[in-house]
């Protein structure tokens, strides 16, 4: 049973029990939900999930990992691993063929691949929260507020999707090996709030993003290059829809109902 963590998969083992143990109680998983996990590795989370949950789905790339697998999957009906690249799957078809209910995701995923994965969980219907230990700059990037460091568009664009909730910080030592950088437990849960008022996704999206492409730029300069309208245009344009719109504001003391405002009145 000597697999030893493999650099190209981002591979760092989780160790801590404690943090195990709070990764189950944030994720709030019950006998009654069914659970993607992404990246079992050598089954630390793995043997929580399946005494919590109905039914487990593993998504493995490394398949030297078996050795550590199998005497979980033998002792628990309710596991299956499936050896392939969680982003090279069309999890959307992977639900409806096998599972045809909602799903819960709760996993310690590799640090390299945490926004493409968030992304396309989000893209997933049938996921409705997400429990995930990710390093702890994106986590405070995930849940910041206006006027910090750490917000930006991701932030913005996260957070009308979902609620955002911190749910324990881990110490880079809980690993094997110890990665460079400490971790947070965020829990996501999927939210209509805000989904139901933008009238246009499409288009809140390119704003958001064209707010923030320099972040010490105010929005008037910003929007001046992602729109093709002057400064003037720009200022009588977003006054007609909040007065309080000004030479100086940027975007990042702008919450996220202003920018919904801002979307729908554009």
């Amino acid at each position: 049973m000597n697999s030893k963590p493999k650099k190209k998969f981002g591979q760092n083992f989780l160790k801590s029990e404690s943090t195990l143990n709070k990764i189950i109680s944030g994720s709030g998983v019950t006998k009654n939900d069914i659970v993607i996990e992404i990246g079992p590795g050598r089954g630390a989370l793995t043997k929580h999930l399946v005494k919590h949950a109905k039914q487990v789905y593993a998504f493995e790339i490394d398949t030297s990992l078996t050795s550590y697998l199998n005497p979980i999957i033998a002792e628990n009906s309710n596991l299956e691993v499936i050896y392939q690249d969680i982003l090279e799957t069309d999890l959307n078809t992977f639900i409806e063929e096998h599972i045809k209910d909602n799903v819960k995701v709760i996993a310690n995923i590799p640090y390299y691949i945490t926004s493409p994965i968030i992304f396309m969980l989000l893209d997933c219907p049938r996921v409705t929260d997400m429990t995930l230990l990710i390093q702890k700059e994106v986590a405070d990037r995930l849940a910041s507020l206006p006027n910090s460091k750490d917000y930006g568009a991701v932030t913005v664009l996260i957070q009308s999707l979902c609620e955002v909730t911190k749910v324990t910080q881990v110490k880079r030592t809980a690993f094997y090996p110890a990665p460079n950088v400490d971790s947070t437990v965020i829990k996501l849960t999927k939210s209509l709030r805000y989904q139901n008022v933008i009238t246009n996704q499409v288009f809140f999206k390119q704003l958001v993003k064209a707010a923030f492409t320099q972040k010490r730029k105010t929005l008037l300069n910003n929007f001046e290059s992602a729109f093709n309208l002057s400064k003037d245009e720009l200022l009588t344009k977003l006054q007609s829809i909040d007065p309080k719109y000004d030479y100086f504001t940027r975007a990042e003391a702008m919450t996220i109902e202003d920018f919904i405002a801002l979307s729908n009145g554009w």
